[in-house]
């Protein structure tokens, strides 16, 4: 049995078979501490703003 992925638009079946190793948490993340990833990932450095 293929598991596809729901597309809004028509994408090849390929894609909509791609199976990624990320999952979510069903829970919130602290205001703080999104503040503070965000800011580290302002500061992280870049190949000139050309990011490959």
């Amino acid at each position: 049995m293929k598991k596809l992925a729901d597309a809004q638009f028509p994408v090849l079946e390929l894609i909509q078979r791609r199976w990624s190793p990320r999952a979510f948490a069903d829970k919130t993340v602290d205001s703080a501490d999104l503040r503070s990833f965000l800011e580290a990932a302002r500061w992280a450095p870049s190949n000139s703003n050309e990011q490959p």
